[in-house]
């Protein structure tokens, strides 16, 4: 296999900072999306409680199952009139259960009405009320049962809202409103159902209501609407399905009526009986399926029934179907043993069959009529035949176990309460969570500023390391050139200046000028090829005196002219830079130059000078000198250009027949020194 190592490089260090913001990018959006939340709690220990408390209290809820609610029926409750403004006296509604009785609990059911999703707030429940019982209609005394007048009461959409009575004593329950709702700009209050509970039976069921004023509305809105058993949360039950609907009965022969038939073993002051109807799951979702439209309900101490009870109202006109409600039926506590449920009337014409999916008798406040003989004329219907008569009587309507009412309202009290702590755990949460991302993504930039500098630095810290490796090579290069040239070039300058010598010796006098300038020319090509190598800086070993090599040039580039160099303050060059070193040997041979070529001088005075920051060069000759049209040349523009790389200025004063003075003045040169473009 082979592997190839690519080198780290400014682009590499700019791919992996991509790809580190392209992962923060993921990591904010798995921070804001849908999934966000639970990892959240790793970094904050009071988002892992608040956590904590949601999945605990989500479980609770869960526990409690799924509430069967809904508006089966036409009757919505009660309403006050609805006006622009409040009303100048309190409005109410009060019960009269038809008797002084113990009073366990009082349940407000709010109103739900059939374009009302089950997600937004009840309709109409009053904001500010007071719940009272008394012995007197008229409440002249009265014991206060539940007081919510100082503050809004949270709406509780379909929950009911449940008050402990404390055994507190009276015949008339009394609601008095405080503040009303608004629905469109206009005040109301409405109430989908009053129960008034004693030990497991709701007084208030069926009694006669009074109030200040009513809505009259019907089937909708009716002042009986408020007490008649009917809401959208329907019959006391936790949702368990069973194999069946319920029981159905008929049809009968030509010119009887089917009937069922209980049996409770054995006389009971029967205080109410409960018919559950039933709703029709397995076949048509309907409910309050095959409720007759008129039944018959007797109570019988004996099986003949010669001497029987015929329940009040069930033959007086038709019985509006409960859809999901229970009907009940008050008894007045009758003694009897066998309770008998005949059909008059199916409530399709055409088919003479009806059902219940559950029959209560409650004596004594209990249900008495649990596992009770149940026998039907005829036998079950075709339509339940393989089904057990006892489901009757088994606690089961068509969706769910049967529960006692206080149970199922501490049920429902319990579930509002944990919606209520889910929801303000919600809020806590979402806080916290804010809370969190805020301080992760201070740490977030602020390691990513870190990364970001950390790569910045070592992008640049490899740079540097690759610009040195660079110019270590090319010191290298430029040693070994140097080494190259001083070995080759010379010594064989070296070898022609030996051999001219010796030559010069052994030649007849009148040549001897020949080799002795062919002598001199070695030489000087010798030490010019030592200058050269000096000024790149590939021979450090040779010094790196500046004004040294300076006096080493003028000595040869002023061959037979006197060079006088002026008494100066030392010039330290050994922390100058190489460019810096470079560019002054190389004006001060360009200006020699243009001495010897052009000024016909017989002494020339040199100085080098370091003062106040500033280096100064000095070149003066005695030569002729030239003019100012003389003075634009391209040896004068080089000069020029020279000073302007150093960062300086190049001064040349001429006159003819007066001589030429060059000096050039820049600052003072540094290791870190550069020159200017």
């Amino acid at each position: 296999m082979l592997v190839r190592l690519l080198p780290f490089s400014g682009l590499h260090f700019h791919r992996c900072l991509l790809c580190l913001l392209v992962w923060l990018a993921g990591g904010f959006w798995e921070v804001h999306g849908a999934g966000a939340g639970e990892w959240m709690g790793w970094f904050s220990g009071e988002l892992r409680q608040i956590q904590r408390s949601l999945r605990e209290t989500q479980t609770d809820l869960d526990s409690l199952g799924i509430p069967v609610v809904g508006q089966t029926v036409p009757q919505f409750g009660y309403l006050h009139p609805l006006s622009v403004n409040p009303p100048p006296v309190s409005p109410f509604v009060q019960v009269d259960l038809g008797g002084s009785y113990p009073l366990d609990w009082i349940a407000l059911i709010p109103a739900q009405v059939d374009w009302q999703t089950l997600e937004r707030p009840s309709y109409g429940f009053p904001l500010r009320f007071r719940i009272d019982a008394s012995e007197d209609e008229t409440f002249d005394t009265f014991t206060a049962l539940g007081i919510f007048t100082e503050n809004d009461f949270p709406n509780p959409g379909i929950a009911p809202v449940t008050v402990a009575a404390g055994g507190k004593t009276g015949r008339f329950v009394r609601v008095t409103i405080t503040k009303m709702a608004r629905e469109d700009g206009r005040y109301l209050f409405a109430l989908g159902e009053l129960m008034v509970l004693s030990g497991n039976r709701n007084l208030a069921n069926g009694a006669p209501v009074r109030a200040s004023a009513a809505t009259h509305f019907p089937p909708r809105w009716a002042l009986e609407n408020l007490v008649d058993g009917r809401s959208a949360l329907g019959p006391p039950i936790q949702r368990e399905l069973l194999p069946y609907d319920g029981l159905y009965c008929g049809p009968a022969p030509a010119g009887q009526n089917p009937w069922m038939l209980l049996d409770l073993g054995r006389a009971v002051a029967v205080e109410e009986v409960r018919l559950h109807p039933i709703h029709a799951r397995l076949g048509a979702d309907i409910p309050g399926f095959s409720f007759p439209k008129h039944l018959r309900v007797e109570l019988a101490a004996e099986a003949d029934f010669l001497d029987p009870l015929e329940l009040v109202g069930t033959q007086a006109g038709e019985l509006p179907n409960p859809g999901n409600n229970p009907v009940t039926l008050r008894a007045g506590g009758r003694v009897a043993r066998y309770v008998r449920m005949t059909m008059i009337e199916p409530l399709h014409g055409n088919k003479s069959r009806y059902g219940f999916s559950e029959v209560e008798v409650y004596s004594g406040g209990n249900n008495v009529a649990r596992g009770a003989r149940v026998s039907a004329v005829p036998d079950a219907s075709s339509w339940s035949r393989t089904w057990p008569l006892e489901q009757l009587v088994d606690g089961y309507t068509s969706y769910g176990k049967l529960m006692e009412l206080p149970a199922w309202l501490q049920q429902w009290s319990r579930r509002a309460d944990l919606q209520h702590k889910l929801a303000r755990l919600e809020v806590q949460r979402e806080v916290c969570q804010a809370r969190v991302q805020t301080r992760l993504w201070r740490v977030g930039v602020a390691g990513l500023a870190m990364v970001v500098l950390g790569g910045l630095g070592a992008a640049t810290f490899l740079r540097m390391q690759a610009r040195r490796r660079r110019e270590a090579e090319l010191h290298t290069l430029r040693t070994q050139f140097a080494h190259d040239l001083h070995d080759e070039i010379g010594s064989n300058l070296a070898a022609i200046s030996v051999i001219s010598q010796m030559a010069r010796g052994q030649t007849a006098s009148g040549d001897d000028g020949n080799w002795e300038e062919i002598q001199n020319i070695a030489r000087d090509s010798n030490e010019a090829l030592h200058e050269v190598l000096w000024v790149s800086g590939a021979r450090q070993e040779i010094g790196v005196d500046l004004l040294e090599q300076l006096k080493k040039a003028a000595r040869r580039m002023l061959v037979g002219r006197v060079v006088h160099w002026i008494d100066s303050i030392p010039v330290d060059s050994s922390q100058w830079s190489l460019e810096s070193r470079r560019q002054v040997f190389l004006f001060f041979k360009e200006t020699l130059a243009n001495v010897v070529r052009h000024s016909s001088a017989t002494e020339v005075e040199l100085a080098l000078e370091s003062r106040a920051g500033k280096i100064q060069l000095r070149v003066r000759d005695n030569g002729t000198g030239f003019g100012a049209m003389e003075g634009g040349g391209t040896g004068v523009q080089s000069l020029q250009e020279r000073a302007r790389t150093l960062g300086g200025t190049c001064y040349i004063h001429s006159q003819p027949g007066d001589g030429t003075t060059v000096e050039l003045e820049v600052p003072l040169p540094t290791t870190n020194w550069r020159t200017h473009k």
